[in-house]
């Protein structure tokens, strides 16, 4: 399982449920406030739905389920088809919910959709 260092340098996304480390923050291309969702250029420590018959399809787009490779949380998802490309809306990228991850700063844990701290 791949991890990131814990260190003020090093800032990215872990799952809530199980504290997996899923992405850099770097990886962040853009955040939908409305709906508490990220796209993600890569991330690590995930498990993409790889049987096409299990993949859905919305606004003309195919998305395969993306869920933490420790505890099997579904997070979000991968774009496996998206016939309408933008900067941000590619093949390969995750949607991911923010609600479901949290976020190391550099110097504490942080909801992720919120930046308020995570009391332990």
């Amino acid at each position: 399982m791949d991890e990131f260092d814990q260190t003020p340098d090093v800032h990215f996304f872990l799952c809530r449920e199980c504290r997996t480390h899923i992405a850099l923050t770097q990886e962040l291309l853009f955040t939908v406030l409305e709906y508490d969702l990220g796209i993600f250029r890569n991330t690590v420590n995930m498990d993409v739905e790889g049987d096409p018959r299990r993949h859905r399809i919305f606004d003309m787009r195919t998305a395969a389920d993306a869920s933490c490779t420790q505890c099997s949380r579904l997070l979000g998802c991968k774009l496996v088809v998206v016939p309408d490309e933008t900067m941000f809306v590619q093949v390969g990228r995750f949607i991911l919910d923010l609600r479901r991850l949290l976020l190391w700063d550099g110097s504490q844990i942080l909801y992720a959709h919120t930046h308020s701290p995570v009391e332990d």
